[in-house]
């Protein structure tokens, strides 16, 4: 049994009257229309990613990575390398391969906070080419303790400005990129550790500064919501089942992310466990989810070209015991598709695969 509505998503919040002004103003815009398929061939390739960073020991634990395309076609990858999770150790590290190339570069640190972790990061290339990392910086020994901080670079990950706030909260944390809706209004995704409760930030400046939507209490529990735009406007979401009950939750949202309604997906397994979603350039979902109720394997992509109403037969791109998990996934300018995703927590994988791969029987 699943309770919400969007009453509750707006009075949970404690600004609900601004919340319906917002919403009575919120641009109507819709995404561009759908570009035909880039015909590519059907296509897969994998590959590790270094995963000792330079100047620094080999780390064991090698989790949560992020994937952005560059201006120019150079890829980056960033996520967090240390001793074990949340180790006072645990660092933001990033590596790039060229255009062109198939080699990554050895990792390079990028958020270092002397004696507390840096976890849960996310690359994000806004609509003017910066680039932003935003991630969790610790000050105690548990997620609750942790506050959102953001890095930028406007010449390509090869300077940043110096880590600051980036929500005025803490106990909120990410793990998926935010969005730019066609009415220009960027939507980040968040949750709340302690109550396992999604919320989505909103910032009409370009994120300069963010206005929080009402958190979505649910029974199963949601976190770590992955959204996208509709043909319609509106905002559709899949989220982490944090009740172990072995479905992923979605959610509905007007076009500026303020109402939302939720709803469990008992056609998606989820095993507790992260998940990415994202619209590619043919108007069509594409989410990466492990396919089972209880493992965090195997690794899988579908694609829905009906708002998330249903899916493909999911597709395996990668597969074996114990744990592939938490994939990030970015299409290219030249129609590829790529994930990365954690491997046992000791390393991190690349694959990239085209649209015309994915609907192979």
């Amino acid at each position: 049994m699943i309770f919400l509505a969007a009453s509750i998503a707006f009075s949970s919040s404690g600004c609900g009257i601004q919340d319906w002004f917002a919403l009575l103003s919120c641009p109507t815009a819709f995404p561009p229309a759908p570009q035909p398929d880039d015909f590519l061939p059907a296509e897969f390739t994998n590959g590790s990613i270094s995963s000792t960073p330079t100047g620094a020991p080999p780390y064991p634990y090698n989790h949560t990575a992020s994937i952005v395309e560059l201006p120019g076609g150079d890829l980056l990858v960033a996520w967090g390398a240390g001793s074990f999770e949340l180790a006072p150790d645990t660092r933001i590290v990033a590596s790039r391969r060229p255009a062109g190339s198939h080699e990554w570069s050895s990792p390079a640190t990028l958020a270092d906070k002397l004696d507390f972790a840096d976890a849960n990061c996310v690359l994000f290339r806004d609509d003017a080419d910066t680039l932003h990392l935003y991630y969790v910086e610790m000050f105690g020994d548990n997620f609750c303790l942790g506050r959102s901080m953001q890095m930028d670079s406007t010449d390509g990950g090869a300077t940043w400005t110096t880590p600051r706030p980036l929500l005025d909260a803490v106990c909120i944390l990410l793990r998926n990129r935010p969005i730019i809706t066609a009415g220009g209004t960027w939507i980040l995704p968040a949750y709340e550790q302690a109550v396992y409760q999604s919320q989505f930030w909103r910032s009409a400046d370009r994120g300069a500064t963010w206005q929080p939507s009402g958190k979505l209490f649910s029974i199963p529990l949601n976190l770590q919501p992955a959204a996208a735009q509709l043909p319609d406007g509106s905002l559709f979401a899949l989220m982490r089942n944090g009740s172990n009950t072995g479905t992923m939750l979605q959610a509905r949202g007007d076009a500026c992310g303020i109402g939302w309604s939720v709803r469990e997906r008992g056609d998606l397994p989820n095993p507790n466990s992260g998940l990415e979603l994202i619209r590619l350039r043919t108007g069509e979902l594409l989410a990466i989810y492990n396919d089972s109720t209880s493992q965090r394997t195997p690794l899988v992509a579908a694609l829905s070209t009906n708002g998330g109403e249903s899916w493909s037969s999911p597709k395996i791109i990668a597969d074996g015991p114990p744990q592939l998990s938490y994939p990030s996934a970015m299409q290219s300018a030249d129609g590829r598709i790529h994930v990365v995703y954690s491997a046992n927590l000791t390393h991190i994988e690349h694959v990239t695969f085209t649209r015309a791969w994915l609907l192979q029987p």
